[in-house]
């Protein structure tokens, strides 16, 4: 590299005009003030406050939490449950178990197996990586952590790709059964955190197992705007120096949020209007930047999309498909749509849901912002005549959301 290309880096040195601590606004960022779940972390600790208790007839328990992306599930449940454990360290002296927390996202560990050895690997680090079964891992995990008089809370975060088939099923439901006896039988006892973003997880479990799960539901409802504005000013406070955002720009930001609900994507815009008010030279995040970032949104969204279940993920791919070869036009019909979608499933060796759960996928990638749906009720004479839609995608380039939907569709 010569002397001329250095000067790419020449003001990597110089103090930035807009960011005081840019790491705050990274997502694996746990802040220690968090705002608006003080119920949420209240009913997390009257559920599981029974484990603390050193009784050897003590048992386990569960929680299911629910909620949309972007409303601290994944936040209060890793602070939670750190906490938790630090706690119960402190405490150790005092006749309290001692607590080990794992937080593990089984989009990422897909499978039992995989997951409880990663469990495995961090109790005991020379643990084999292959060669056993799920109950097998699973029982190893219960006598580490009867030897070592120590119980295990374990966060489960989109728990819907493990029980998606019916084999994860007999897995969670015999987890969440364990205290009137199963595989871990007179073994320390296991509690459960489960994270799911689907309201409509039933429609992938059977009933008994549903039953057991909705008894210990915690819904996150979204932030309301004045919400979303005090969030993203204690972040701003504590990642940006001061002068350099104003009280307008952030009561707009949590504006332009309030759709959602989105606490994620409030912050992502901020830090993107940040970025480019940065990359001008400017000391100050002004309304331009901020539509700038706006118009930069589809980079926003890439984390909602890869986070997608699967047959989600294949609905928004034929919508955008049909908006590519159609580039008359702004909108797909619904019912092209659906044929669209039946069609992928068959070439990639899918199952097809039925009509009354593509409705949901099409309701739920609404609710998120990823689609734009206009629902119209068909009349003939006075009867109703079924519903019809129109679906359209708007906010980002279709041609790089085929090819984002393409590659992330391989990983399945």
């Amino acid at each position: 590299m010569t002397n001329s290309n250095y000067r790419l880096f020449k003001n990597f040195n110089h103090p930035s005009l807009i960011f005081e601590k840019e790491e705050v606004f990274e997502p694996s960022f746990i802040p220690e003030c968090l705002l608006h779940r003080e119920l949420e972390l209240a009913t997390l600790a009257q559920h599981f406050k029974p484990i603390l208790n050193n009784n050897p007839k003590s048992v386990g328990t569960y929680v299911i939490i629910q909620g949309s992306v972007g409303l601290g599930k994944t936040t209060i449940v890793k602070q939670f449950g750190s906490t938790l454990e630090a706690y119960s360290r402190e405490k150790r002296h005092e006749n309290m178990s001692q607590i080990i927390f794992f937080h593990l996202n089984c989009r990422r560990q897909r499978s039992w197996s995989i997951l409880f050895t990663t469990v495995l690997r961090q109790l005991v680090p020379a643990f084999p990586v292959r060669g056993f079964s799920a109950v097998e891992l699973l029982t190893y995990i219960g006598s580490i952590m009867t030897e070592r008089k120590q119980k295990l809370l374990l966060c489960l975060d989109e728990i819907d790709y493990l029980v998606a088939q019916a084999k994860g099923q007999d897995i969670l439901y015999a987890l969440i059964r364990n205290n009137e006896g199963n595989i871990l039988e007179s073994l320390s006892p296991l509690s459960l955190i489960l994270i799911t973003r689907s309201p409509h997880l039933h429609t992938y479990l059977d009933n008994a197992l549903y039953s057991s799960l909705s008894k210990r539901m915690i819904v996150f409802h979204p932030y309301n705007t004045t919400q979303l504005y005090d969030i993203i000013r204690i972040r701003a406070e504590q990642g940006l120096i001061n002068s350099s955002f104003s009280t307008e720009i952030l009561k707009e930001i949590a504006i332009i949020a309030h759709s959602s609900g989105d606490a994620r994507y409030a912050l992502e815009l901020l830090w993107r209007a940040a970025k480019v008010a940065e990359g001008e030279h400017s000391n100050e995040i002004l309304f331009e930047h901020l539509r700038k970032a706006q118009v930069s949104s589809f980079p926003i969204k890439q984390s909602l999309i890869t986070d997608l279940p699967l047959h989600q993920r294949v609905v928004l791919f034929a919508i955008a498909s049909i908006l590519k070869r159609q580039s008359d036009t702004m909108y797909a019909l619904t019912a092209e749509v659906k044929r669209n979608y039946e069609q992928i499933c068959q070439n990639n060796g899918l199952r097809p849901r039925k009509q009354t759960q593509f409705w949901v996928y099409l309701q739920e990638l609404h609710k998120i912002g990823l689609i734009k749906l206009e629902v119209i009720n068909r009349h003939n004479n006075g009867k109703s005549r079924g519903r019809t839609g129109k679906v359209s995608i708007s906010d980002f380039p279709v041609k790089e959301l085929l090819q984002l939907l393409h590659d992330i569709l391989q990983e399945k």
